[in-house]
């Protein structure tokens, strides 16, 4: 391994004459443990946030301020500090000033410096299916004190099921949070740069095929950052689902609130016409009798806590309604259960399909 060490009057210049070809020690285990363990490891829900102590490589992290953790999003979007270096004791802090700071590492051909994300080696496998997935980190700081002994300060990032607040819907299969967690380990513990990319919501034409990130975990307040809202719903986008753009008012949509509202329109417009069809082919029945209301005398069904009148729900059409975007078009069908003669269902469905144009849920023009 190679150590590019930084200049003393700035962390972006690099010696080229000051590299250390490292070689692993002979003895490869710390404290027991194999060359690809020696990371405390990615962190997890599973582990106790109220902990103040990370355990890092031959060192030991005491964080100043950790707060419990809080089932909520920040209603805010600041951008948290990605290194909480003035929160951080590191013992043995003498041991650790000691150490040279550099700009960069290389391991064989394979260069690093700070700032990259990299991806971590895992340790043996448990049968768990999360350890499938990467343990990915963003690499701080640099220290040696030879070419034997070489450390990495990182933080970590977060898969969205290892969240306190868990995974959120719009969290995409491909997604991962930075965060300011930190720890300390060994070079030799990295496997390669992460393929990842941040990802801006205002830039319209991102395009990522491999992980990436938008969201910032603060592990000093246990807050996460909230994305960009959307849609007339105004809530977020997960981006293993479709939007539509209106020209007109340029606002974004989510796909499935264009079809939930086509479903809803198709609905209330069916009973409709069967009530309209129904009152046409009984044109002599009487008209339904509603008797006065007594004073001071609550109707029957009356909740006082809920302040609602319970009744008896009104058995709907047999049928379901399903929508879907198709050639730019909004295709609604509708499946009903064809009755026999005595009421059963005969076993048969009869659909009927409708294409209509797509139109903004906000001001109503029609999309192409």
């Amino acid at each position: 391994m190679a150590l590019k060490r930084k200049r003393s009057n700035s962390s972006n210049q690099v010696l080229d004459d000051d590299i250390l070809q490292h070689e692993p020690p002979k003895h490869q285990p710390v404290k027991g443990k194999e060359v690809s363990q020696l990371s405390q490891g990615a962190p997890s829900s599973s582990s106790s946030i109220s902990d103040l102590e990370v355990e890092g490589v031959e060192f030991k992290i005491t964080i100043k301020g950790l707060k419990q953790a809080r089932n909520k999003q920040n209603k805010q979007t600041p951008r948290y500090k990605a290194d909480i270096i003035d929160n951080l004791i590191i013992n043995p802090q003498e041991k650790w000033d000691k150490l040279k700071s550099f700009g960069g590492f290389s391991i064989v051909k394979a260069e690093f410096k700070r700032g990259d994300i990299v991806e971590i080696k895992r340790p043996r496998e448990t049968g768990d299916p999360n350890e499938k997935k990467e343990w990915i980190a963003r690499v701080l700081d640099v220290r040696a004190s030879d070419k034997h002994h070489v450390y990495l300060r990182i933080a970590w990032f977060y898969w969205p099921e290892d969240l306190p607040m868990g995974r959120q819907e719009y969290h995409g299969r491909n997604e991962v949070i930075e965060s300011n967690h930190p720890d300390i380990i060994v070079a030799l513990s990295v496997n390669c740069l992460a393929d990842i990319k941040e990802w801006d919501e205002d830039d319209e034409e991102a395009v990522f095929d491999g992980l990436y990130y938008r969201q910032q975990f603060d592990y000093i307040s246990q807050q996460l950052t909230t994305p960009k809202k959307i849609c007339v719903c105004e809530e977020y986008y997960n981006p293993d689902t479709r939007l539509v753009n209106c020209p007109q008012c340029k606002i974004w949509m989510h796909e499935q609130c264009i079809t939930e509202d086509a479903v809803r329109r198709h609905k209330k417009s069916s009973i409709v016409s069967r009530l309209s069809d129904k009152s046409k082919s009984e044109p002599d029945a009487a008209p339904a009798v509603v008797p006065k209301k007594k004073p001071n005398r609550k109707p029957k069904g009356y909740s006082k806590k809920a302040k609602t009148f319970s009744q008896t729900p009104t058995p709907g059409p047999d049928q379901s309604v399903a929508a879907t975007i198709l050639d730019g078009k909004i295709r609604i069908k509708e499946v009903a259960g064809k009755k026999n003669e005595d009421n059963s269902d005969s076993g048969l469905d009869v659909d009927n399909i409708v294409d209509e144009d797509i139109r903004c849920l906000s001001c109503g023009v029609v999309i192409s």
